[in-house]
């Protein structure tokens, strides 16, 4: 029967593993053991991923909830909040005997606690006016002169001379080319396009001022029929809201007009002759003709008739 080879495993602390042989010798394999060994398949940490020898950014935690704005205890122009007057008005010491004798002496119970309490008060409000107005104004110097260092900075940047290594390496540019000497490009038609433009500006004022011409003297024609005195008004009233006004057979059209505005179908019937009333289908061209008769004319006249 062979023999049978025995290996006993010995683990350290190092978790190095020692395969021993049976064999009397001194040799013996050493080996660390896997990482995948420490840790389950399930675990993310399985599988050995070489770190970079540069940490990692660590993230800052998320802070929830939202702190409220401080408020300004020394606003621009206010006064001073750390005299001894501004101090002894916002701090004021107890005015009842017992208060103060509870407060000057080392009494026990409740009373003399809570005298204790506001005295604490007192002394941390005033303290603490004095170190605000002192961090404040620190802060102030600090922010004063990181101002005027990047202002010093700006401008020294902006009025520092051309470095060498520019002024050697600019393109080149004769005098002729620079926008000094050069200011526009060659235009030889250029008297000849102003008088155009010209004449073309004093074209549109004339139309403007003739088309404001013909309506002044459209409204002076229909002012005819404004009211402008209270009797008018009255007349106008007593006509309108007369209760035989509509009983007589008057629409709410002829209180402005003649007949009630005139639809697209009566202007096509009117060009066609096609009206449905004996009295507009025979009436002919006559009152056609006065309209255009009439419009020839307040173009001769230069007004509205």
């Amino acid at each position: 029967m062979a023999k049978r080879v025995r290996a006993f495993v010995a683990v350290s602390t190092h978790f190095d593993v020692r395969i021993l042989s049976p064999i009397g010798s001194s040799r013996y394999i050493t080996s660390s053991t896997r990482r995948g060994n420490q840790f389950s398949p399930e675990s993310p940490q399985f599988i050995e991923i070489p770190q970079p020898l540069q940490p990692q950014t660590k993230v800052k935690p998320v802070i929830k909830g939202v702190l409220p704005v401080p408020r300004k205890l020394f606003p621009r122009g206010s006064k001073d909040k750390t005299t001894s007057n501004y101090l002894a008005a916002v701090t004021p010491e107890p005015t009842s005997k017992k208060g103060s004798i509870h407060a000057n002496t080392s009494a026990t119970g409740y009373a003399g606690w809570k005298s204790r309490l506001a005295a604490t008060r007192r002394t941390n409000l005033r303290e603490g006016l004095v170190e605000l107005q002192h961090r404040k104004q620190k802060t102030d110097r600090q922010v004063a002169a990181r101002s005027a260092f990047k202002r010093a900075e700006h401008e020294r940047l902006i009025h520092r001379p051309e470095r060498e290594d520019e002024r050697l390496t600019n393109p080149s540019i004769t005098q002729e080319m620079m926008p000094g000497f050069l200011s526009h490009l060659p235009d030889p038609d250029r008297q000849k396009r102003v008088a155009e433009k010209r004449a073309r500006v004093d074209e549109k004022e004339a139309e403007k001022r003739e088309e404001r011409r013909i309506a002044l003297h459209s409204l002076y024609m229909n002012a005819r029929d404004f009211i402008v005195t209270e009797a008018g008004f009255n007349k106008k009233v007593d006509e309108v809201f007369d209760d035989e006004f509509f009983s007589e057979g008057h629409s709410v059209w002829d209180m402005y007009t003649d007949h009630a505005p005139e639809t697209i179908q009566d202007l096509l019937n009117e060009a066609n002759k096609s009206s449905k009333t004996a009295i507009r289908h025979n009436e002919g061209y006559g009152e056609l003709t006065r309209q255009r008769v009439q419009k020839i004319a307040e173009e001769l006249t230069g007004g509205k008739m």
